[in-house]
């Protein structure tokens, strides 16, 4: 076989030392990196817990305050964060900030205080309680626990008057290795020095995975006996195979390192158009949250834009933009593509995890399957109409082919409605299959 233009018979090709020891996990980001094992400890100080006790509260409701000045400040840190990073890192420091400052999260430690808890107990016994929901619901949201465990650590440091713990800041490049990392943690990463994350527990739709592969570093995770490494050790992490060699040859290691560096510069030199095996054509459509993730997108072998996030451009925003303000937003996205392909642009998806302060229900009980997408149109339907008058002016502006489509639609009335708005604008309507009723009833939907 010809191994120069096959990246797997060239990874293939270079022989394993049966005495190195390797660890397997589940591959997330394909590459490889070769370096010392950096070590994240994310736990506040024992003894700075130790001194804090119960805190010497007057009552239930000062300890209450003391939380709410935590959670506020934890919140603030991601909204910072998420200022300055951008595309699925913004989103997930956003989400974060959200869930800081959940109310049901707020209430679980109140109901706690006033059942006599101290204050670290009463924030313990709350986020336990919603890992446990999270947990027993699986798939995404049982990700969302690495989440919340993170959001205590950093409520406990500001309660006992520590740091926020997190990742040391390497000096030298470096292969990342923790039990777990938090999207805090991750989207501080800089790829110049970490060549490589090595996780001990989350799978890959953790935010450690999603940030991973938008910053590009290799990444493994469910790592078993990941953290018997002792810092230093050199360690050689393979995101195609999913495994974690300990102390290997340090020329094979470069050797594999250097392949697939070259796989990689063959995926990325990659033109289109995207076809099977066989021959059968298939779309390539980009994911975009704003301009500049759509300017970028615009330039890689897409056919367009398969779902622009509306509701990520104004995450920090408190009050709703005009609808000049709006079309100007959406008209950087759209003209990226020009009129030789189309943009798929979604409704505002806002609610749950994604909190926009002029759409969102204030005091939802049930923010991720109550009113959130298109339902909050139901009690405002100018937020829905306002939105589409943007998009429709973008269009006109730049020639672009534009489909609008609607999240969390549930019956074939709304689909219906929905789908008479959009046309009456001179745009193609769609829906977001994802509520079940409209997956039964999706050859009703179509028509």
């Amino acid at each position: 076989m010809d191994t120069s233009t096959n990246p797997q018979a060239r990874l293939e090709g270079i022989a394993h030392d049966p005495a190195i020891t390797v660890l397997s996990g589940t591959a997330v980001v394909p590459g490889a990196g070769h370096g010392p094992a950096l070590l994240a400890r994310g736990e506040v100080s024992p003894d700075a817990v130790a001194a804090f006790g119960t805190g010497d509260f007057a009552d239930a409701d000062a300890a209450l305050a003391a939380y709410d000045a935590a959670a506020k400040a934890v919140g603030d840190g991601f909204t910072a964060k998420a200022e300055r990073a951008t595309g699925a890192a913004a989103e997930v420091m956003t989400a974060s900030a959200g869930l800081a400052a959940d109310r049901g999260l707020r209430g679980a430690v109140r109901k706690n205080l006033k059942g006599s808890d101290d204050l670290l107990a009463a924030v313990h016994g709350a986020v336990e309680q919603f890992v446990g929901v999270f947990t027993q619901m699986g798939g995404l949201m049982a990700e969302r626990a690495t989440d919340l465990r993170d959001i205590e650590r950093r409520l406990v440091a500001h309660l006992v008057g520590e740091p926020e713990p997190g990742v040391p800041t390497p000096t030298e490049p470096c292969v990342l290795v923790a039990e777990d990392l938090a999207p805090a943690d991750t989207a501080g990463l800089d790829p110049a020095l970490v060549l490589a994350l090595a996780t001990e527990r989350g799978g890959p739709t953790s935010h450690t995975a999603i940030i991973a592969r938008q910053l590009g570093i290799p990444c493994v995770v469910g790592v078993e006996g990941l953290l018997t490494v002792t810092a230093g050790t050199a360690l050689l992490v393979d995101g195609t195979t999913g495994t974690v060699e300990i102390d290997p040859d340090p020329v094979a290691a470069e050797e594999r390192v250097a392949a697939a560096a070259r796989d990689r510069a063959a995926h990325e030199a990659w033109s289109g158009p995207g076809v099977t095996a066989d021959g059968r054509a298939v779309k390539i459509l980009a994911n975009v949250a704003d301009g500049e993730s759509a300017v970028a997108a615009s330039s890689a072998p897409v056919e367009g834009v398969g779902l622009f996030r509306t509701e990520l451009c104004f995450l920090n925003q408190t009050t709703e933009p005009s609808v000049e303000e709006q079309a100007g937003i959406y008209e950087r996205v759209l003209g990226a593509f020009g009129d030789d392909r189309y943009v798929v642009v979604r409704t505002l998806d806002a609610g749950s995890d994604k909190p926009v302060a002029f759409a969102t229900l204030p005091g939802e009980e049930n923010p991720a399957l109550g009113v959130r997408g298109l339902r909050l149109s139901f009690g405002n339907p100018g937020l829905r109409d306002r939105q589409l008058d943007a998009v429709a002016a973008a269009a006109r502006t730049t020639g672009t082919e534009t489909w609008v489509m609607a999240p969390m639609v549930a019956t074939v009335a709304e689909a219906a409605d929905f789908g008479a708005k959009v046309h009456q604008r001179g745009l193609k309507a769609g829906v977001m299959v994802e509520v079940p009723s409209a997956a039964l009833l999706a050859h009703r939907m179509l028509e």
